[in-house]
């Protein structure tokens, strides 16, 4: 049985993933890129767009890295 790949770029908008980091702010993940484990993510403080910002997977909440462990 021929495994399926995995893809390179994940849209994480539709599942609504976020959490709140230190100084209050809201981080929103947007892309995973899977390749270079990478993600794209949109930054809220006090419910105003502040910029998009590209993180690196390692420094996810361990329970957000839990639900992204399945696409690689």
């Amino acid at each position: 049985m021929a495994r399926r790949p995995k893809p390179k770029l994940v849209d994480l908008r539709k599942m609504d993933l976020s959490y709140e980091d230190d100084l209050r702010q809201k981080i929103v993940l947007l892309d995973f890129k899977t390749a270079i484990l990478t993600l794209d993510t949109a930054i809220y403080k006090n419910g105003e767009f502040v910029e998009n910002r590209e993180m690196v997977y390692a420094h996810l909440p361990k329970k957000l890295k839990s639900l992204l462990n399945k696409f690689f």
